[in-house]
């Protein structure tokens, strides 16, 4: 008869345990990002951050998540940056094309034709993000050739769409939640989209593996976090 409150007590211990550790890596995420000047921090962290997570969403994460989190982020600190150049390039390019096409907007430019210029650039901004995710993912597993590494997340997502959709799905549902709960933001902002995107990606890394074991795949060698 005492076993049943024990064990609904023991389960919201553990919920407990997890949702604290995911407010200690938020905190590390942010941390990160500073430590490298915003721009040289957002992809080390963001790394680190989906590493640990990894280890946290498999339990194995222990008493040594700040030492992980630290760890992983100066291993990764150079190549992460040199993985993450892309995105922010591809990011910049978006967001100028994206001022261009709303200050057209009623100009000179045919309707039907500006709705499909937007379309076209809201299409490769979502591609972008999906990449940029599965770019996290593949550095917190694997340590590959940045080129091996860019060309395995834009192609990934291409020939997964179900990934890329729930991917998508999941990181739009999870801003909406948060822009809702701005109190959330602070606490876990950065490392519950990173736990969400984390395990979609890596679920189908997973699966890939396991289907093909001897394929070449991209992977080098692991991170020193798993």
């Amino acid at each position: 008869m005492n076993d049943a409150p024990l064990g609904w007590a023991g389960r919201l211990m553990d919920w407990l345990r997890f949702a604290t550790r995911l407010v200690l890596v938020n905190v590390l995420f942010v941390a990160g990002v500073l430590a490298g000047l915003v721009v040289l921090g957002v992809f080390p962290a963001a790394v680190a951050a989906t590493s640990v997570l990894g280890r946290l969403r498999g339990g194995a994460a222990g008493d040594t998540l700040v030492r992980d989190f630290i760890t992983a982020y100066r291993f990764q600190f150079r190549h992460a940056n040199r993985v993450g150049s892309v995105f922010w390039i591809a990011g910049a390019v978006l967001f100028l094309d994206f001022l261009a096409l709303l200050g057209q907007a009623g100009t000179a430019i045919p309707p039907a034709a500006h709705a499909v210029l937007l379309a076209l650039s809201t299409v490769a901004a979502l591609g972008t993000v999906a990449a940029a995710a599965t770019a996290v993912a593949l550095c917190s597993r694997y340590r590959d050739k940045v080129a091996r590494t860019w060309r395995t997340a834009f192609v990934l997502p291409l020939v997964s769409p179900v990934m890329s959709l729930s991917l998508l799905v999941t990181l739009a549902a999870a801003a909406v939640v948060l822009s809702g709960m701005t109190v959330l933001v602070p606490l876990v902002g950065a490392s519950v989209p990173l736990l969400l995107s984390g395990w979609l990606v890596g679920k189908r890394l997973a699966a890939l593996e396991t289907a093909d074991p001897a394929s070449n795949h991209p992977v080098a060698s692991p991170s020193p976090t798993r």
